[in-house]
Formats: C-alpha cells, sequence, structure tokens
C-alpha cells in the first residue's frame, strides 16, 4: 500500500524555504513518526513559528518569559482542541495542519497573538513574579517573607520587572514598606529607627573577653526590639571592660 503523503502548508513550504537548517524532508518525516497526515505552525505574534524557549535564557528575560507562557498555553490549547496532533519540531510548535481540529485551534492561537502578545495574562504574570522574587532574594538580599511585597512594589512604582533592563531602585520601596538599611550589611530591617543593626551585624563589634554586646543582643532578641548602632555604641561606652579598648584608640564607636 502507499504511503499517505503528508500535506505540508503553503506557510510551513515558504518557511522551509527559507531555512537552510530543516526541509520538507524534515517536516515529513516528523508527521509520519507522529502519526499526522500534514504538518505546519502554530505561529507568534509576529507571524513566525511560535518558540518553545529551551531552559536556559538567551537575550532579556522580558523577551523570554512571554515566549515561555505562549508556548506552554498554546501547547494546552492544542492538546485540548485536538489531542497528540501537535509537538515541539526543533524549538517551535507544530501541528497535524490535516486535521480541522488542530488547525481551527492554531488559527485561534495565531489570531490571539496577532493583536496581544499574551495568551494567558495570569501565566504571565506569575513567571515575571518569580522571576523577580527570585532576583531580590538572591542578588539584593531582600528577605525572602517580603521579597514578594517588594516585587508588587516595584510594579506599582512603575519600574520594570525585567532585571534585564536595569537596575532596580530599591531606596524609596525599601522606605515604604517600612525597611531600613542594616548599618553593617546593607540587608533589610523593619524598623522606623536609624543605623539599625542585624542581631550577627551587631554581635560583629563584640570585644573579646566581654559579653556586654551579646547580652544587649540577647535582650533585644527576646524582647523582638530592634538593636542600633547607637545602642551598641552606649553599650561600649557604658562598659568598663570595653571602653578602653574602643575608646579614644581602638575602634569607632
Amino acid at each position: 500500500m502507499d504511503e499517505i503523503k503528508v500535506q505540508l502548508s503553503d506557510d510551513a513550504a515558504r518557511w522551509f524555504g527559507q531555512n537552510y537548517r530543516y526541509t520538507e524532508w524534515d517536516a515529513d518525516d516528523f508527521a509520519r513518526d507522529h502519526g499526522w497526515s500534514g504538518f505546519d505552525f502554530v505561529t507568534g505574534s509576529d507571524g513566525e513559528p511560535l518558540v518553545v524557549p529551551g531552559e536556559y535564557v538567551f537575550g532579556h528575560l522580558c523577551s523570554h518569559l512571554p515566549d515561555a507562557s505562549n508556548a506552554e498555553a498554546a501547547a494546552t490549547i492544542m492538546e485540548e482542541a485536538a489531542p497528540g496532533k501537535s509537538s515541539e519540531f526543533h524549538g517551535v510548535l507544530a501541528y497535524d495542519y490535516a486535521d480541522g481540529a488542530a488547525r481551527e485551534a492554531a488559527e485561534r492561537i495565531g489570531s490571539a497573538l496577532a493583536g496581544y502578545p499574551v495568551l494567558n495574562d495570569e501565566d504571565f504574570d506569575q513567571r515575571e513574579r518569580d522571576a523577580a522574587i527570585s532576583a531580590l532574594i538572591d542578588c539584593y538580599d531582600v528577605p525572602d517573607e517580603i521579597a514578594g511585597d517588594v516585587a508588587a512594589a516595584l510594579s506599582e512604582d512603575g519600574q520594570s520587572l525585567c532585571t534585564d533592563c536595569g537596575s532596580w531602585d530599591l531606596d524609596r520601596i525599601r522606605d515604604h514598606l517600612g525597611y531600613r538599611e542594616c548599618a553593617e550589611c546593607g540587608g533589610w530591617i523593619k524598623t522606623s529607627h536609624d543605623q539599625p543593626l542585624h542581631y550577627e551585624c551587631a554581635e560583629f563589634y563584640e570585644e573579646a573577653d566581654c559579653e556586654c554586646v551579646s547580652l544587649l543582643v540577647d535582650t533585644h532578641r527576646y524582647n523582638g526590639a530592634v538593636t542600633t548602632w547607637a545602642d551598641v555604641r552606649e553599650t561600649l561606652r557604658g562598659c568598663e571592660h570595653c571602653y578602653p579598648q574602643v575608646l579614644p584608640y581602638g575602634k569607632s564607636a
């Protein structure tokens, strides 16, 4: 019995004619391997085959995330409309052009993206938010528990959540959320006091053979109070052991 010829769309044929890496023979083999009678591409907002990004990010994150979101949303739409009739073909989304339901779904996706760049706003927003939260925690030392609030505040402040487009201005965001910068490490502390210190940073100023600063920090930690540089300075100045070590020739206090 003769094999059924795979029906290639005009747009796909034109794409292969302009692409020297893959040929119509590749499309034919791919379609037969999947049990399809036809071959075409799901198209994106630019009319080109819809990209299915890999694990690694190339270019700006603000370009990668819409591609990743659209690829997943499009694959879901295609699978729901025509199960088994769509699949990734060398980094782009292809489908069985001979299948009516698959063709209708692909046309619907192409029309949607021609008028608006994202298929699923909720999914894209979550990806953008998650990426910003990871960057805030890993690169800006923002505490895990408030990174989501900081990302939301950045967006409300009109700053792009794409870290590749420029650095964030976090000073007014930090102040707006009621945080200050640790006077030692620069990390975030929830307080309105000037020159606050993380407990661990305050303990750095402890003198050898004396626990006056540790006792101060332990008391503040137990009571949930914020330790400031002023607290540490006054504790050192009031300590008979530490005062000669710190002033007037030791560490500045």
